[in-house]
């Protein structure tokens, strides 16, 4: 069945209306379905950070529900009573081997009854709710097995207590329900996220993910803070400034603004660095600023100045901006291997290169938050923990470090191409200018540049976005980050010294 668009799954999802998906059995052949289904839920309601995590347990909850219907096939085609004390202690040990060492052939027989799992979602005002069900009751044991598992789960910090106690060593069923409970309370999610739901003829696993985590009055004094925390920032220095003006004049004299840049010699050094770097496609080296000037563009100087402003600000305010800027050269690096590999979008390479170089900058305030706005932050939620985790905040806080970037550059009146890309640079499909392409292309690039830091996959990119790059698999996905991987390695150094 063909992908509906993204535009239109959203609204069918943000109307109310339940979303659903229907499995006969479910395995690996379906994950990519769902994979890309859960991701497009996600983007819809900005829980992004919860896709993978709602991946790993929606799929738990599917492959169970298969299981207990299975169970029940293999137990009426050998005359079995599930119901049975005695029939269930004796035939369980070779269900197991059974389901484990021949599933095609239990598949097979289950596809001949009316047993099905069903997934449905809904969004809600304050909530997004998720229900896997299975047409069968649940079982006596299998309740207690359930119930058991859920209070066993209180007791583990992480996955990797519950395996070193090998969880429900008979069945395998029980890590399940404690790899959700684990995963849903570490991501800031308590307890009433979880239902079990019975009744004759049904059984149904439901999840709520509440869309705040902390009273919207305290989440609103909490986003005020950060915004005080933006306002507080410097303007930009009269040098920088200046050169801005002298760059965007219609009677610009390069030797004019060559001598303006070298009246302060870090100025000067950044300049030659970037125009000598890959950002520009260098291949011979210049020397003189007029010259490296000319290299870099009149299109483009107003956002390099700018660029290197911010940085020296930033840097002097937020003690994590290493973090930053290196994400941001090699997203920037990669926007300009993602022209060359796509003709569609080569004329938008160098501006896409600068646009990377820029698009995280609000990720330096939710990274560096001083000592006495977390403490503010841990009361408001009343937390104790001492981690933070940065999707995790933003999803307590209301506001994305997006949003943060977008007051930080439009402080600083940062050019409308680069302020769209800050701002729509995780969800592109909601930009309506003539910058579309370029958020679409730091949108992936982010991605692939995440990808080492143990964030994004194929599957976390919107189908469509791959689409419009080519990327029709996951082979060719593998095939352009591997490509990307090595390139960027070669010159790792020289990359990563551009602003730092």
């Amino acid at each position: 069945m063909p992908l509906t668009s993204l535009i239109s799954f959203q609204e069918e999802f943000l109307s109310g209306n339940p979303l659903k998906k229907e499995y006969v059995h479910f395995s690996e052949v379906n994950c990519h379905d769902l994979d890309i289904w859960i991701g497009r839920i996600c983007r819809t309601v900005s829980l992004e950070f919860l896709h993978e995590i709602l991946f790993t347990i929606l799929n738990e909850l599917l492959v169970n529900g298969c299981k207990a219907n299975a169970k029940r096939v293999f137990f009426t085609s050998r005359g079995l009573n599930i119901n049975s004390t005695a029939d269930y202690t004796q035939a369980i040990p070779d269900f197991k081997n059974e389901f484990g060492h021949n599933r095609k052939a239990i598949f097979s027989e289950l596809e001949k009854t009316d047993y099905r799992v069903q997934v449905t979602t809904q969004n809600f005002p304050k909530y997004v709710e998720f229900n896997v069900t299975n047409n069968a009751k649940i079982l006596e044991e299998e309740h207690f097995r359930v119930q058991t598992r859920i209070k066993a789960s209180e007791k583990y910090k992480n996955i990797n207590d519950a395996y070193l106690e090998s969880i429900d060593s008979e069945e395998s069923s029980g890590l399940g329900i404690v790899l959700i409970h684990i995963l849903l309370r570490n991501s800031g999610i308590q307890n009433e996220f979880f239902e079990l739901i019975t009744t004759e003829t049904e059984t149904t696993v439901r999840i709520r993910i509440p869309k705040l985590l902390i009273p919207l009055e305290s989440q609103n004094r909490i986003r005020n803070l950060l915004i005080q925390d933006v306002d507080g920032l410097p303007p930009l220095s009269p040098h920088i400034q200046k050169l801005i003006l002298e760059s965007k004049r219609d009677d610009m004299d390069w030797n004019h603004l060559a001598k303006q840049v070298q009246l302060e010699p870090a100025i000067t050094a950044e300049v030659l660095k970037i125009s000598n770097s890959p950002l520009f496609g260098a291949h011979t080296k210049v020397i003189f600023i007029s010259e490296a000037l000319k290299r870099i563009g009149i299109r483009n100087l107003e956002t390099i100045f700018l660029a290197l402003g911010a940085r020296k600000i930033l840097n002097s305010r937020y003690s994590k901006q290493l973090i930053v800027w290196t994400h941001s050269v090699k997203t920037s690096i990669y926007a300009r291997y993602l022209a060359e590999e796509c003709t569609n979008y080569v004329k938008y390479a160098e501006l896409a290169s600068i646009a990377g170089l820029l698009h995280d900058l609000g990720r330096m305030v939710l990274l560096s938050l001083d000592l006495s706005l977390i403490e503010q932050i841990r009361v408001l939620r009343n937390e104790d923990s001492t981690g933070i985790s940065e999707w995790v905040e933003e999803y307590s806080l209301g506001i994305t470090h997006s949003d943060i970037g977008y007051l930080i550059a439009k402080k600083w009146n940062f050019p409308d191409e680069i302020l769209d890309v800050i701002k729509y640079h995780h969800k592109p499909w909601q930009c309506k200018t003539k910058n579309l392409p370029i958020c679409q292309m730091i949108y992936l690039s982010d991605i692939l540049a995440s990808t080492s830091r143990g964030k994004g996959n194929y599957y976390t990119v919107e189908p469509e976005i791959l689409a419009d790059f080519g990327i029709h698999d996951e082979n060719r996905f593998q095939q352009l980050l591997s490509k990307f991987k090595q390139n960027y390695e070669k010159q790792k150094e020289e990359y990563e010294g551009l602003l730092l």
